[in-house]
């Protein structure tokens, strides 16, 4: 006949005897509430496996006098359970085949009847806990790492979405990768080193004859740079229409830098910008332009010289009232323009950045403009990931 629970009424642990072969030993039953364990105790498997299932004690003490499939069938219900309820096997058989086969199903130990050394009984109850403890915190722990998991995915997925929308959103405001002004043919192409790029090209008429254009890299990756290439299209917008069709516009890469300068500086949000801009005006046969710590220099093919065009003057976005200073090239008859931003340099091979910028001039010099001709003579693959955004743009043509 099933017995009560028996012992303290706190919420000490939960100990199930089951012995099937007789009614629960007295011995086993009073040692295991000496320690306040809580107890309940039945000879009928059946039965105890209903009180397993309703009341989910920590530990059952399991008797088995022979390998009967209704001692085993006990145990192999019990420890296969996501419950992590620990199986404490005890029988009178010496059998190592019984052993073997009980501790395959999961049993937590094997104790020999008759038991009388208390110690030994004990220690295994604790040790039954202590292991049901564990399996329950793994458990907590694990749920607890799926459930960040889920929470990284989400915020990753969240990410990924802004990403998308903030890099549709800098596609759109990027000109389109070629176009032609009269004589003078533009192209660029950008390399972003992550999904968003802190690299950022226009171009654009300033009126009859005239042609403004900048090359920008935003110090940083990612997101935050990307967005500061938004306010520069922006300020450069507000002061392409101010000088739109004005007489004389050789000061127009200097009031987009100081515009942009001021923009920026408030916002205090630790980016500044390297940043080329010009001026072409084909008919007074004048490149104009503004070098805002940009580097490596753009390289001018002209009239039959080959020059980079210098002036590293203060970034953008560090300091007040800055002063950039204008710097005027006269052009030949034809003309051709590269600029590149820094990212180039890590994709080169040459050991020193001299030798690299030597060798960007010399493949001007080569005549080599074409954007996708510059990427196969550097050997870089415009599909390979890069550690650093990288934009070059091309600007040829001839004047009036």
């Amino acid at each position: 006949m099933a017995q009560s629970i028996v012992g303290s009424t706190s919420p000490a642990g939960l100990v199930l005897v089951i012995d099937q072969s007789s009614d629960p030993d007295p011995f086993v039953v009073q040692s295991i509430k000496s320690q306040g364990y809580r107890v309940h105790s039945t000879h009928k498997g059946d039965e105890g496996l209903e009180f397993w299932r309703t009341h989910h004690p920590e530990v059952v003490i399991c008797e088995m006098s022979d390998r009967a499939q209704d001692g085993m069938g006990v145990l192999e219900q019990i420890a296969s359970s996501k419950l992590g309820t620990q199986v404490i096997v005890i029988s009178a058989a010496g059998n190592t085949e019984l052993v073997v086969a009980a501790l395959r199903l999961g049993a937590a130990d094997f104790l020999i009847k008759p038991i009388s050394d208390r110690e030994v009984l004990l220690h295994s109850v604790k040790r039954a806990f202590e292991e049901h403890q564990l399996v329950v915190e793994n458990r907590l722990y694990r749920q607890a790492l799926e459930k960040k998991n889920q929470e990284l995915k989400d915020s990753l997925r969240l990410l990924k979405e802004d990403q998308e929308a903030g890099r549709a959103v800098q596609v759109k405001l990027l000109p389109d990768a070629e176009g032609a002004f009269g004589p003078v043919q533009i192209a660029y192409k950008i390399l972003p080193s992550l999904y968003l790029s802190g690299d950022f090209v226009d171009y654009f008429d300033l009126g009859p004859h005239q042609i403004g254009f900048y090359l920008a890299d935003v110090s940083g990756h990612g997101a935050s740079s990307a967005f500061i290439t938004l306010l520069l299209k922006t300020v450069a917008n507000r002061v392409r229409h101010r000088c739109y069709g004005a007489l004389d516009n050789s000061r127009f890469p200097e009031y987009i830098l100081q515009a942009a300068n001021d923009e920026l500086l408030p916002l205090g949000l630790g980016k500044h910008l390297a940043v080329f801009c010009g001026l072409i005006d084909l008919k007074t046969k004048r490149l104009t332009y503004c070098s805002a710590a940009h580097f490596p220099p753009p390289v001018l093919a002209t009239a039959g010289e080959l020059m980079e065009l210098e002036g590293r003057g203060l970034p953008v976005g560090l300091f007040e009232k800055v002063e950039f200073d204008r710097h005027e090239v006269i052009l030949g008859e034809r003309f051709e323009l590269l600029l590149f931003s820094d990212g180039i340099l890590e994709l080169m091979t040459q050991q020193s950045v001299a030798e690299k910028e030597r060798y960007l001039v010399e493949i001007v010099g080569k005549g080599i403009h074409n954007i996708d001709q510059i990427l196969d003579h550097l050997e870089i693959d415009p599909q390979q990931s890069v550690p650093d955004d990288v934009a070059i743009m091309s600007i040829l043509g001839t004047t009036l």
